[in-house]
């Protein structure tokens, strides 16, 4: 695969939010026959890529990456049609090419993940305001399909349906959890056990320094894999939401926040039990407050943040409030997938799939201002 240096992407965080609600709907309206959606995301929420009009990769977020198997600056810069296999590549090109102009386009591609593996995948393209007409820019989702007996339009007992549904896509995070622990956490201690065994001959030859540094080079590795088990761990979910619920894992979250950054204030006021708060929607809530104060602290240069969490008769609702300078003055770049909205968008995604709606609003007097509405149904368990 050849690299070449990703354009700074001229994009708004408006325009990524407006171009992914009307992806969202694009793809809902794609699918008039189905109950369900016919694909079930995994933990880390949808996979997602900026793009330029001819298909090389500008950014992406994690899930895309993880589903690549890359890491995001090795994806940054690359043509998608590079991870075609020679024998689909030039189909690849044609599909990403073809109608670039067109608001909306869904195409099925097969591509190849780092380790080989052909992936056949459902693409979702949404044209991005903020480009030209001569070389827009696009917003792709990367959805890996359910089996084609599992996506017809439910028969019968949707229930039974859904319930299929639910357990292939649980399958299928389990298979990828599997393949990343074998792939990154598997290898990352066979290399610790190495680089132990090598100390140990040192040892009893004598080269006592050279042992001495070996093994501070193993201290280092081990911290990193407790770090990158940790991140496998809390995108499945969060561990604070099980010890404390989801209102003291955000308190604790926002308590931490303003502890790391001397100048910044975060507030939080919430007016809900975790007992009223639908437990499929919990993880989404800690994940939006997370991804939004990572946003302010980065780039808002705010000194003052306030987060509540409220319900009214049928609705939770969920603010994020600060006094900096607003996403707009911002360029979004494309090196860091917080920095560049794929971050926030993808939790916009997450929101809007579970019937919820996302906004971001510029203040009055300047600062952000994200909310997010859920209705509650009364029907559904609680908790």
């Amino acid at each position: 695969m050849h690299a070449m240096t990703p354009p700074e992407p001229p994009v708004r965080l408006r325009d990524l939010i407006d171009a992914m609600r009307k992806l969202g709907n694009a793809v809902r309206r794609a699918q008039p026959h189905a109950t369900h959606a016919a694909h079930v995301s995994d933990a880390r929420g949808a996979a997602l890529a900026v793009t330029t009009h001819t298909g090389t990769i500008i950014s992406v977020n994690r899930s895309a990456a993880v589903l690549f198997g890359y890491a995001s600056s090795e994806l940054a810069g690359k043509p998608l049609a590079d991870f075609a296999h020679d024998d689909d590549r030039a189909e690849v090109e044609k599909q990403l090419q073809r109608d670039a102009a067109e608001a909306f386009r869904s195409f099925d591609v097969t591509l190849v993940s780092r380790t080989g593996h052909r992936m056949p995948l459902n693409l979702y393209r949404q044209n991005i305001a903020s480009g030209t007409a001569d070389a827009p820019l696009h917003l792709m989702m990367f959805v890996e399909p359910l089996p084609s007996s599992h996506t017809a339009s439910p028969r019968g007992d949707d229930t039974h349906t859904f319930t299929n549904w639910l357990n292939m896509g649980q399958q299928r995070e389990r298979q990828r959890l599997a393949a990343e622990l074998h792939d990154g956490m598997g290898q990352a201690l066979t290399l610790i056990k190495l680089m132990v065994e090598d100390a140990r001959m040192r040892l009893r030859s004598g080269q006592t320094d050279d042992a001495t540094q070996l093994l501070d080079a193993t201290v280092l590795q081990i911290r990193d894999t407790i770090g990158e088990m940790r991140q496998i761990c809390g995108e499945l979910r969060p561990l604070a939401l099980e010890r404390l619920g989801l209102p003291a894992a955000l308190s604790t979250l926002c308590r931490r926040v303003e502890q790391s950054v001397e100048t910044l204030r975060v507030a939080f006021a919430c007016g809900v039990e975790d007992g009223e708060i639908p437990d499929h929607l919990k993880a989404d809530i800690f994940r939006v407050v997370q991804e939004a104060l990572n946003n302010i602290v980065k780039h808002a240069d705010a000194s003052e943040v306030h987060v509540e969490l409220q319900r009214d008769v049928s609705h939770l609702l969920l603010s994020i409030r600060d006094n900096g300078s607003g996403f707009d003055n911002h360029p979004l770049r494309s090196n860091d997938a917080r920095s560049n909205g794929l971050g926030l968008i993808g939790m916009q995604h997450r929101v809007e799939a579970q019937g919820g709606a996302f906004a971001v609003h510029a203040g009055n007097d300047g600062g952000t201002e994200i909310t997010a509405r859920w209705r509650l149904w009364h029907s559904r368990s609680c908790g």
